[in-house]
């Protein structure tokens, strides 16, 4: 999709987590596309993304300018 799309913004809360949790922020035009974009760029099986899906917290930002794809992301630490 191109820059001038607008897209939503979905923010992933208590995912990637390691001893605690971690975030993601996704621009996709829906949710299921955004757990898709989730799980290419993190390599996830469908018994993972599952977990991700049950335990994340979604925030979302509507009509934002920025190209579909994963934008940001850390990892949760000890």
């Amino acid at each position: 999709m191109g820059n001038n799309t607008a897209m939503n913004l979905y923010i992933l809360n208590e995912v990637l987590s390691d001893y605690t949790a971690g975030m993601a922020v996704v621009a996709a035009p829906s949710l299921e596309r955004c757990w898709e974009l989730f799980r290419e760029k993190f390599a996830m099986s469908d018994k993972y993304l599952e977990i991700e899906k049950h335990y994340a917290e979604i925030k979302v930002l509507e009509g934002v300018n920025q190209p579909e794809g994963v934008v940001s992301y850390v990892y949760g630490g000890g």
